[in-house]
């Protein structure tokens, strides 16, 4: 049976009465959840526009429409439905925190990617959709699940002049998205503008942060540089038990600001949170979906807790009451109408069990702070050194789609 998380409910301080950072400034956002009417004209611009790009790469309209037809069954069929919602925000519209806003060069190949796995075009096209590349092993904080523990606060791995060397060779490949991780990759400001200024002009890219250092100031920076949006860790929506999960008294603290300086810079703002057994109820997942709606942010990330880095040698895995009921708070959030103005719930587990996994070299791959190139960031792999690729010492070792974890084979 589920667990329940004991004493929280007459000890949580409730969503109308949480300390956000700074209630007495409002909080702006030019983001909006567009559905009914809105989503339906925003499908039909992009629909058109896949069209054109389908017609330009096959040359016959037929095989573009038997394409298209695909994709969509495909995206029915990964997401559990086809979304009811869909993110609007800067003149950019954003339907899953791992596809790249709409319209943009990056939407385009992303769309040529899946175009050329359903039927092969002649343009090179990028096998992979996005990557997410641990910048840094330094962090201030000691987070209960953190997955590079065995790597925290070693000497650095990569001079700035080899973090932009790693860009460019998976932009060469038409990377779509690249997420900045650590350690804290807000430990590294500097080397963040520069990676994010190289590249903008052909992929997207995301922060994944727990919110230190993310600044007015350095929001703006990383904004002007060309950060697409930011992922920010909140594992809790009590205070007090946010932060002794992350081991830091001032994280819940940093975690709102980040958002509110996000949303100044007009920035996609998403919410990241390890789901633990202790934690997972209807009720604490709704919570933190109400509190997720007041912080105006565009998506909600799960993620399951997995026995690798702080959490090795632990009983940390969910069961199948865990599993059905994150389904249900999955489905039930994205497609009620109940639910329509809430953000949208990305959950890797939702579509790893039902058609399979994305990472493994599939559609991602996570490449560590010491350099190595895995699976995922829960699949420690370590398949190859990508420093010995930028260098010259070897060639991009061939990843099959595979997940290690799940033993399934990959769309």
């Amino acid at each position: 049976m589920l667990q329940t998380e004991k004493g929280i409910t007459s000890k949580s301080p409730g969503i109308n009465s949480v300390p956000l950072h700074d209630r007495k400034n409002k909080l702006y956002s030019d983001m909006r959840v567009l559905n009914g009417w809105e989503r339906r004209w925003v499908d039909l611009r992009a629909q058109l526009h896949i069209l054109r790009l389908a017609i330009k790469n096959y040359g016959s309209l037929r095989k573009s429409i038997k394409v298209i037809r695909q994709l969509y069954h495909l995206e029915k069929s990964i997401l559990g439905g086809l979304q009811t919602k869909i993110i609007r925000l800067d003149g950019k519209f954003y339907h899953y925190l791992y596809a790249p806003g709409y319209p943009s060069k990056a939407f385009d190949n992303y769309i040529k990617a899946e175009f050329h796995r359903i039927l092969p075009i002649k343009k090179k096209t990028n096998k992979l959709t996005f990557i997410i590349f641990a910048i840094t092993s330094k962090c201030p904080l000691r987070c209960e699940h953190c997955f590079e523990w065995n790597n925290l606060n070693k000497s650095e791995s990569f001079n700035s002049n080899e973090l932009n060397l790693v860009i460019s060779k998976f932009q060469n490949d038409g990377i779509a998205q690249f997420h900045l991780s650590g350690g804290e990759p807000m430990v590294r400001i500097k080397d963040l503008e520069q990676v994010i200024r190289q590249g903008r002009d052909k992929s997207e890219f995301y922060v994944l942060t727990s919110g230190f250092n993310f600044t007015p100031a350095n929001a703006k920076a990383l904004r002007q540089a060309g950060l697409t949006g930011v992922v920010i860790s909140l594992d809790h929506f009590d205070p007090e038990m946010h932060n002794a999960f992350r081991g830091f008294n001032n994280s819940y603290d940093d975690v709102v600001f980040a958002v509110h300086n996000a949303h100044a810079q007009k920035l996609v703002v998403a919410l990241s949170i390890c789901v633990t057994r202790s934690f997972i109820t209807w009720d604490n997942l709704l919570q933190y979906a109400k509190l997720a709606k007041e912080l105006k942010v565009a998506f909600i990330q799960i993620l399951e807790p997995k026995a690798v880095g702080h959490y090795e040698g632990k009983d940390v895995a969910l069961n199948k009451d865990h599993f059905d009921l994150l389904n249900k708070f999955y489905l039930t959030l994205n497609f009620n109408p109940t639910y329509a103005d809430y953000p949208i719930i990305v959950y890797h587990g939702y579509h790893l069990r039902t058609v399979g996994c994305f990472s493994g070299g599939n559609r991602m791959l996570y490449i560590d702070s010491e350099g190595y190139v895995n699976a995922c960031p829960f699949c420690h792999t370590k398949n190859f050194n990508i420093k010995d690729v930028i260098h010259g010492q070897s060639a991009t070792p061939v990843i099959q789609g595979t997940c290690p974890r799940f033993e399934t084979a990959s769309l």
